[in-house]
């Protein structure tokens, strides 16, 4: 067998194995919440400060995927623009989540190590679902130069990028409710997008990889919308029950939905 066949076999090992876990840690993370955030808690064990965390959990999926997109070039298909724009709308979010992000984070809040090494993983094996497909594995004429103008790619693209700015917008202001650095309490978000969801970070964050898939119109990119929201909306759901913890009736009384309007 040659190199790319082994690596092949590997990948399709690879997207099973993923998808199985993902359902597996929807139905765990029903019963375990994840200690980081509002959700934070010591028993976990060892925690670092939540910016520093943030930084060594998604940096390496970033390193990751350009390493592999540079290796493509000589190995594997080459240039090619369409799968190029992919990996810029994957990197863009993660600069902004690696790097941007974490250095905008206000208050001390902590992270667990545990969670972060679970993190490093994930985001290492999503890496390698992505950027296998693109750069190595789907066939040469899939992503012709006409791929741009396909419904698939317009309608992708949109989702995408509206997500991005939820996302981002979100992050925002609950980053801006905290007074200053040093200010570790929980506020209640207000305004758009938090007019129906609480959550409306994660809301942001599922139809930016919804739209990656449907932009890439790929198994690898159906995964990662599987593993977003088997992490995803029993986080949301956790966030819920913290606010309404912290909050009681002043939260309640607006009557939002954990993730996504009129349904959840």
């Amino acid at each position: 067998m040659t190199a790319l066949e082994i690596f092949q076999v590997f990948y399709n090992h690879l997207l099973l194995i993923m998808t199985i876990l993902g359902v597996i840690v929807f139905i765990v993370l029903q019963f375990v919440t994840p200690a980081y955030g509002m959700t934070y808690n010591p028993r976990w064990g060892t925690s670092i400060r939540s910016k520093h965390g943030w930084l060594i959990m998604e940096a390496p999926v970033f390193f990751a995927m350009l390493i592999m997109f540079v290796i493509s070039l000589f190995f594997g298909h080459g240039f090619n623009w369409v799968t190029f724009s992919m990996f810029i709308f994957f990197e863009l979010h993660y600069l902004q989540r690696s790097f941007i992000f974490p250095s905008l984070m206000r208050g001390t809040s902590k992270m667990p190590i545990s969670i972060i090494i679970i993190g490093i993983v994930f985001n290492t094996c999503n890496a390698l679902m992505q950027g296998g497909w693109l750069f190595y594995l789907s066939p040469n004429d899939y992503y012709p130069i006409s791929w741009f103008w396909s419904p698939q790619y317009i309608i992708g693209t949109v989702i995408f990028f509206l997500g991005m700015v939820i996302n981002m917008h979100a992050d925002r202001i609950i980053r801006k409710l905290r007074k200053d650095k040093n200010d570790n309490n929980y506020y209640i978000p207000y305004g758009w997008p938090f007019k129906k969801v609480s959550s409306a970070n994660y809301f942001g964050e599922i139809l930016e990889w919804v739209g990656f898939a449907i932009l890439c119109w790929s198994v690898a990119g159906l995964v990662f919308v599987i593993w977003s929201f088997a992490n995803i909306v029993p986080r949301s759901k956790a966030v819920y029950e913290r606010y309404t913890q912290f909050f009681g009736k002043e939260f309640t009384d607006l009557k939002r939905y954990k993730i996504f309007p009129y349904i959840y």
